[in-house]
């Protein structure tokens, strides 16, 4: 370019003579130098030339970053899976996105244009709510949202709220959301089937006591009657003078099995349903079933606490308690090797009772999570009554077993 300015001017001077032209107006006014004015003028065009196509050059550049850039936006902000919509502070929107047009039930973008975004609130209070607070900025993340497609269904979304500020116009509303309609859908059903599952369980676990005690009674009124019969037969055979020290001998025999008999059978009962907590309650039941397993392992120290009023909770809480009890003492007597124990029993007002069981024994490592089934259905029981078990544990750090059960869970 700068090549052609010169030949181009080169031409021209040469053609109109404009240098004599020049030296013919200049001379009178040599000892100014102005001879030499045409040369910088000339000069300074050809600097001024060059410097508007390096800017010109330049602009190009920065417009075709500009360019691409809105091209790049334009591509995520359209083909993005999740719904994208550009509004004014009062809601109005001025731009979405198609994936925000199928969410709400549009079929294009443009349909959107124009329309609120209270509108497809399911509570305008809401809206009002959000809008107050991003009047002052920040941003607002909202879990989950309701809201109402143009058919009139309700979808549920994950949404963000955000103000964008501009130097160069209004603050623009941004919001983002993204279907969870079928999500929130199998959540729903999900907690329907863990809410009946746990009623099922509930009412297996008292279909399970029931008939233990069906058959502690069973064991107590027929199999125990009927020892006790064999028993007072063979000590009245065993007393009789006339019988020969054979015959005594046997009836000796038969008294000592039946007797060892019915102890089985009477821990059986135990087992089955403990008479003490139906008779005595169930601080007493527990208290005597440390009592039991505390002559069982004399070289562990054993203690028992209860604190509140434990007399009026439910049968099923009463039986739930008794056998965190009976299981936690049990895994302690095979895996433990402890040589304290501390069990408290509290209830809490009228909220809830809380029962700790904790041991100093080898304790282990909870991450595998390889429960046995003694736990797994303490857990079921626990969880059936709208409660929590807790175990913590750690290797050689003993182990702690926390349960916390409410007393409107209890039927």
């Amino acid at each position: 370019m700068v090549g052609a300015v010169t030949l181009l001017t080169f031409l021209l001077f040469s053609a109109f003579q404009i240098n004599e032209w020049i030296e013919s107006l200049t001379g009178p006014h040599e000892a100014y130098q102005i001879d030499e004015l045409p040369l910088t003028l000339l000069t300074m065009a050809l600097a001024l030339a060059w410097f508007s196509w390096r800017r010109s050059r330049q602009l190009m550049e920065q417009i075709a970053l500009r360019l691409a850039s809105e091209e790049q936006y334009r591509m995520l902000f359209m083909e993005n899976l999740a719904g994208n919509l550009l509004a004014s502070m009062d809601g109005a929107i001025q731009l979405s996105n198609p994936a925000a047009a199928r969410l709400l039930g549009f079929g294009t973008a443009d349909e959107m244009q124009g329309r609120s975004l209270e509108d497809f609130y399911c509570d305008s209070t809401q809206w009002q709510a959000h809008r107050s607070a991003l009047r002052g900025g920040g941003k607002i993340e909202l879990p989950r949202l309701e809201l109402k497609r143009q058919d009139g269904r309700i979808v549920h979304a994950v949404a963000k709220l955000s103000v964008q500020p501009s130097p160069l116009h209004a603050p623009e509303l941004h919001m983002y959301v993204a279907d969870i309609t079928e999500l929130a859908s199998m959540q729903s059903e999900l907690a329907e089937a863990l809410e009946e599952n746990r009623r099922l369980s509930q009412r297996s676990m008292q279909v399970q006591e029931e008939e233990r005690r069906n058959l502690a009674r069973e064991l107590h009124d027929e199999l125990g009657q009927s020892l006790n019969a064999i028993k007072v037969d063979a000590v009245t055979i065993r007393d009789s003078h006339g019988n020969s020290a054979e015959v005594q001998r046997s009836a000796k025999a038969i008294i000592e099995v039946s007797g060892q008999v019915y102890d089985v059978v009477r821990g059986l009962m135990r087992r089955l349903r403990p008479v003490a907590l139906d008779e005595l309650g169930l601080r007493s039941a527990v208290e005597y079933s440390v009592e039991q397993w505390r002559r069982r392992h004399p070289a562990v120290r054993c203690s028992f606490a209860a604190e509140g009023e434990l007399d009026d909770l439910s049968e099923q809480m009463n039986i739930t308690l008794y056998r965190l009890a009976q299981e936690c003492l049990t895994n302690i007597a095979k895996h433990a090797q402890a040589t304290e124990v501390a069990i408290s029993l509290t209830r809490v007002g009228a909220g809830e009772v809380r029962f700790i069981c904790q041991d100093n024994g080898q304790g282990f490592d909870t991450a595998p999570r390889r429960q046995g089934l003694g736990l797994v259905g303490l857990r079921e029981r626990v969880e059936a009554l709208g409660g929590q078990l807790d175990l913590q544990s750690a290797p050689d750090q003993g182990a702690r077993v926390r349960v916390s059960i409410p007393l409107k869970g209890s039927p």
